[in-house]
Formats: C-alpha cells, sequence, structure tokens
C-alpha cells in the first residue's frame, strides 16, 4: 500500500479561521474521522484487501509548520486538550491538527494537578482570544485507572505496591473515579456483581470514561472562576487503543456513540452516566 503526502509550494496559505465552540468542536471531529479513514484503509490492506489507488493526504506549508511571512508565529491555538501520557494515544494525529492548532497537557491519567491547573489557567487567560475549546480526553486500558481499580479491590495491599508518594497522588485522584464506576455496577447489577469475573475488567471501562467526565467536570468549573463568563466550552471524550476511535461512552449494540460529549450538569448527572455506561458494558457480554 502506497501513502503518499502530497504538497503543493505554490498553493496560497490559508489562514484558519476564528472559531466558536461549536466550530472547533466540528474541527476535531474532521480531523479524527481523517485519521480514521486512514486507520481503515490501512487495517483493509493488512486483512488482504487489494487497494487499487494509493492512499493520497493533502499537506500545506501551516501542518508542516511554516508560515508564509517572516518572524515567530502568533501562538493562536483554537483547542486544548488536557490527554493521558500513554505514548498510544498521540493526540494531534488522533485528531490530524497541525501545528498550533491545539494547546496539548499531558499527565497520566489525565488528572488535575497543580502543574495542570497551572497550564490551564494560563491558556484561558492568555489565548482566550483564539482558544475556544477545552476537551478531556482518556483512553482505554489505562494504566493510572488500572492501579486505582487495583487498589479499590485489595487496600489492604497498598503498602505493598511500593508506589512512590507522587504516583500514590496520581492513583489516589482516579480512584474517585473508581469507586463511581463501582457503585454504577451495583446499581446495575446487584451487589453480587464484584463475583462475576468481568468484574474488574468493568471497573477499569467504567472508570476510564467516568475519569474523565468527571475531570471535565471539574475543568468547566476552573475555566469558568479563571475566565468569567467563559466562551470556551468544554467536552470529553475516550480514545479507544483497541480501534482507534474516540467515543463519548461504550457503543450500545448498532448504536454508536458519539465522540465527545457535553460536561455534566450536576453530580447526580454524573451518576446517571455511569449507569449507561455500565448498562453498553452489560449488553455487550462482558459482565
Amino acid at each position: 500500500m502506497d501513502i503518499i503526502y502530497r504538497y503543493d509550494p505554490f498553493e496560497r496559505i490559508a489562514a484558519r479561521p476564528a472559531l466558536d465552540a461549536k466550530g472547533a468542536l466540528k474541527s476535531l471531529e474532521r480531523g479524527h474521522l481523517r485519521y480514521r479513514h486512514t486507520v481503515d484503509r490501512v487495517k483493509a490492506e493488512l486483512e488482504g484487501e487489494i487497494l487499487k489507488e494509493p492512499l493520497v493526504i493533502k499537506v500545506d506549508p501551516l501542518r508542516l509548520g511554516f508560515r508564509d511571512v517572516a518572524g515567530v508565529p502568533l501562538h493562536t491555538p483554537y483547542a486544548l486538550v488536557l490527554g493521558c501520557s500513554d505514548a498510544r494515544a498521540p493526540i494531534e494525529q488522533i485528531f490530524d491538527q497541525s501545528p498550533n492548532d491545539l494547546f496539548v497537557i499531558r499527565v497520566a491519567g489525565n488528572v488535575l494537578g497543580t502543574e495542570c491547573l497551572g497550564s490551564i489557567d494560563y491558556a484561558v487567560r492568555n489565548l482566550g482570544g483564539s482558544l475556544a475549546l477545552v476537551v478531556v480526553l482518556g483512553h482505554t486500558g489505562c494504566g493510572a485507572v488500572k492501579a486505582a481499580v487495583d487498589l479499590y479491590l485489595a487496600p489492604n495491599d497498598y503498602p505493598d505496591l511500593g508506589l512512590t508518594h507522587a504516583l500514590r497522588s496520581l492513583v489516589d485522584r482516579v480512584l474517585i473515579a473508581v469507586r463511581g464506576a463501582a457503585k454504577a455496577v451495583e446499581r446495575v447489577c446487584g451487589s453480587d456483581a464484584k463475583k462475576l469475573p468481568g468484574y474488574r475488567d468493568a471497573l477499569v471501562e467504567t472508570g476510564v470514561y467516568l475519569n474523565a467526565a468527571l475531570t471535565a467536570f471539574d475543568v468547566r468549573r476552573e475555566v469558568e472562576m479563571f475566565q468569567g463568563d467563559s466562551r470556551a466550552g468544554v467536552v470529553y471524550g475516550v480514545f479507544d487503543l483497541a480501534d482507534q476511535r474516540v467515543r463519548s461512552r461504550p457503543d450500545q449494540g448498532k448504536k454508536l456513540s458519539p465522540p465527545f460529549a457535553q460536561v455534566a450538569g450536576s453530580p447526580s448527572d454524573l451518576e446517571r452516566l455511569g449507569d449507561r455506561i455500565v448498562t453498553a458494558i452489560v449488553a455487550r457480554g462482558a459482565l
């Protein structure tokens, strides 16, 4: 299979137009569709399908990081993405974005700490002229969530985990989402659900989605505090490492989940979200 990146050096460079929250969300969704198209083409080739035409990906100077004027470019990202440090979830690639499009913050477990909040504060206060959207992006199989689940299931083993103070502080932040996941599983499946063989995996999967949603819930409050009546929207999603698709909750049958979801309005909304996530997992037969 041939993948060709085609660049016309004489094509006029069109500056990115100013985006509102809705436009920023659509831009990320379109970029993710482009990424998914490439993934699907490569997957088809690997599975033996003969593709007659090469995959041509058009690029321009902006996507390569160049401009048509001299000097240092202005810092004008249109979206801030708080994601996990996991190397399997490359944020700019997932959304097929160019340099200067995204203000990216990456920390294990996509949790909120002082440094993350400082970076968000800086972006909202100083890049408000272009910044229209804040995204919290989790991913399936997150190591931080798995560690928090194992700690929740065996709290007496905490001293034996050998975690440093810094790692403990990270895992402890994720525990809130894991506790929410456990309560959701109990509400949907009953108190005996913890005896099922898929219980731990269900806690991990539910915890990943709730962790992203809960972090987005907290981020929105911080953004509103930093900027007052902030025009930046806040959404969340989860990148699936298996099929390379972003979704806001597990698919339920043939009904595909949208890539992003708006932030919950209240803690009770987060509880209902947990129930919907667990219900989708049960419908899939994983619990």
